[in-house]
């Protein structure tokens, strides 16, 4: 598979743990940034009593998504060039999380993009400020994007590792940013965020990237019933712009109708990467695999 990052130990890094946190961006780009979400606001904020996290995408304003992610390429693209290799990039947005109580973001995986036999896709994650336990900062069960391979798919399905979602947040590592920091995040990586009790919402940056000469895919399951069957679209970055209410593509190319169960992720699975390729120290492996209920029902 095609290294992505130009540093060896930034790419050993992100493929050990599903993330790297790096320093990207000045003050001026922060601003620029910032500004530039002013004059979006009132859209993004719309729903944000009725949701815990939102995004650009989901304002399903077009003009808003295309000006968007022209002027967040235009800021941070400079400094991807200089980090990033055997890249292509998929579109960036803003995504706002809410503040109050009950704002955290549990358990989950992102989007299937790419086969992620042959490459691999992440995002590039921004806060436009410091965030930390109280402000919503990112969650992540470091080294999960090898527990096992899973099918991803819009608008929900149901997710494989649920039975172990109170022990998966037991295991989280809190990942703290300053301004000016980024986490680079492998799609596969589970993770969440911590409730955001500063009072304002929390606004960050996403650039979606993928390993260069993977084709794009799009999962899109009717009503989120396996029973319906899931649709595989071919895509080009710019068909994200119009996806309908209910998630499925405007545009793409219709390429499979997949018939899939979506089995829950059996406990030896979860023990053998606890075992082998998790970063617990031999005490708190030995803990997990023989004292404590993996399983959260």
């Amino acid at each position: 598979m095609l290294p992505v990052f130009k540093n060896e130990k930034l790419q050993n890094q992100f493929e050990k743990d599903g993330f790297v946190k790096m320093k990207m961006l000045d003050e001026n780009s922060l601003r620029r940034l910032r500004d530039f979400y002013s004059t979006v606001q009132a859209e993004h904020e719309a729903a944000l009593n009725q949701a815990c996290l939102y995004s650009s995408v989901e304002t399903g304003n077009r003009e808003i998504l295309v000006s968007t992610d022209k002027l967040v390429k235009e800021v941070i693209m400079g400094e991807v060039e200089k980090h990033f290799k055997n890249y292509q990039t998929l579109i960036s947005n803003y995504l706002i999380k809410n503040s109050g109580d009950n704002t955290e973001l549990f358990p989950h995986q992102d989007l299937l993009f790419v086969d992620e036999s042959k490459g691999c896709s992440f995002n590039v994650w921004i806060p436009l400020q410091k965030t930390d336990t109280k402000s919503g900062s990112l969650k992540i069960l470091k080294g999960s994007h090898k527990i096992q391979p899973t099918l991803r798919v819009s608008p929900f399905y149901p997710w494989p590792f649920d039975d172990f979602s109170k022990t998966i947040r037991g295991l989280f590592t809190d990942v703290e940013t300053e301004p000016g920091e980024c986490i680079i995040l492998n799609h596969a990586v589970i993770h969440g965020s911590s409730e955001n009790l500063t009072g304002q919402p929390r606004v960050a940056v996403i650039l979606g990237m993928c390993t260069s000469g993977c084709d794009i895919y799009y999962h899109y399951m009717p009503e989120g019933n396996p029973a319906n069957g899931i649709e595989k679209y071919l895509m080009e970055p710019d068909m994200y712009y119009d996806l309908q209410a209910n998630g499925k593509p405007n545009r793409g190319k219709l390429v499979d109708r997949i018939s899939y169960t979506f089995e829950p992720v059996k406990l030896e699975t979860f023990k053998k990467w606890i075992r082998n390729d998790s970063h617990f120290n031999l005490w708190d492996k030995a803990r997990l695999l023989y004292f404590d209920s993996l399983k959260s029902n």
